[in-house]
């Protein structure tokens, strides 16, 4: 079939869709759907960032409850530190005098009369920590009687008294010394003695003899700080 176009030519050329009308619109188009599928893009972006930022804040709330619970158990553990070294320090620092009284009556020989006993346990302000100079808690000084006119029984009482050899302690640590009634002590005195006549007993010559014994340090140097 033949078609004709009857039109003049002046409204043939008007009734055409201009190129760049055509253009125009194909452009638009293209922008329109590229701009569709960024948005689409974008929009699934922020679901799944939305969905990680929602879990990264419930790993942080479990986070922050674990860190709770660790604190809580800290706390615990730094109060059950305390009471443990409290309970040591108390144990640690205390002479039970009623025990030193018994081992002191179970090492003294029955030629020994003990006649006067005085003990004074050093009050923390009655330390001085001099430099140079070994520093005690306080003392035992015992003034005694040996029957008989041999000094071999008072130095056999003064070594029943150490309970040990004062060399062979000296390179003991604290810890791990002996548990005996010299243990509360560092160091003993040679005896000061005299002969002294007792007419009214059956053995009148008799030795009258001090000893001292000088108790450890009951508390802890304090350390100077700067």
């Amino acid at each position: 079939m033949i078609q004709i176009n009857l039109l003049p030519k002046e409204l043939q050329s008007a009734a055409r869709t201009p190129v760049v009308v055509f253009g125009t619109v194909l452009v638009g188009a293209a922008l329109t759907a590229v701009s569709l599928c960024i948005y689409a893009y974008l929009w699934f972006n922020v679901i799944v960032l939305q969905a990680e930022f929602e879990r990264r804040q419930s790993e942080v709330a479990q986070l922050e409850k674990n860190a709770q619970e660790v604190d809580s158990l800290s706390d615990e553990i730094r109060d059950y530190k305390e009471r443990e070294k409290a309970i040591i320090s108390i144990k640690t620092n205390r002479i039970l005098w009623s025990k030193k009284l018994d081992e002191l009556a179970e090492i003294t020989p029955r030629y020994i009369w003990i006649m006067n006993l005085e003990m004074h346990e050093f009050d923390p302000e009655e330390y001085k920590w001099d430099a140079g100079k070994q520093q005690t808690g306080g003392y035992l000084e015992l003034t005694c009687y040996s029957s008989g006119a041999e000094v071999e029984r008072m130095t056999v009482f003064r070594q029943r008294l150490k309970s040990a050899d004062e060399f062979y302690m000296k390179f003991l640590r604290d810890k791990i010394k002996p548990e005996n009634f010299y243990s509360d002590f560092i160091n003993i005195s040679r005896p000061e003695w005299r002969f002294v006549l007792l007419p009214e007993y059956v053995e009148p010559n008799n030795i009258r003899f001090t000893v001292r014994l000088d108790l450890r340090p009951l508390v802890e140097k304090k350390t100077s700080t700067a």
